[in-house]
């Protein structure tokens, strides 16, 4: 797994870690830390290059997510737009620091949530 970490994580917050696992048909794209406006566009890079290389499913985990801002909420939107209305992102979000968020905004009805990364792969 290639992991990356991003610059930021103010005072209280924690610094971005992005992982990413390139399995046969699917990528995982594993997030870690805070998702706001200073960190949001090392997400949105890391998804990007991994959506380039795309096999048909694209697994975000925002499991290890502490905080999940607007920023990372536009980040996903523009990923899922990108692909067109099929489905090819797939967001692991059980924890209610991300999932109500979604839930606010809409999204859960756009994009696909599910409670694990191995319930996302099936």
């Amino acid at each position: 797994m290639a992991e990356h970490g991003a610059p930021g994580g103010g005072p209280g917050r924690e610094q971005l870690r992005v992982g990413v696992d390139v399995l046969d048909r699917e990528v995982v794209v594993r997030v870690a830390g805070d998702v706001d406006l200073e960190s949001a566009t090392h997400l949105e890079q890391a998804l990007t290059e991994s959506a380039e290389r795309i096999p048909p499913v694209l697994v975000v985990d925002l499991t290890g997510v502490e905080y999940f801002g607007s920023a990372g909420m536009r980040v996903l939107a523009g990923l899922q737009q990108r692909c067109g209305g099929a489905t090819c992102v797939r967001v692991v979000a059980a924890d209610q620091r991300v999932l109500r968020p979604l839930e606010i905004t809409g999204l859960t009805e756009v994009l696909d949530i599910y409670p694990t990364v191995a319930d996302a792969l099936r």
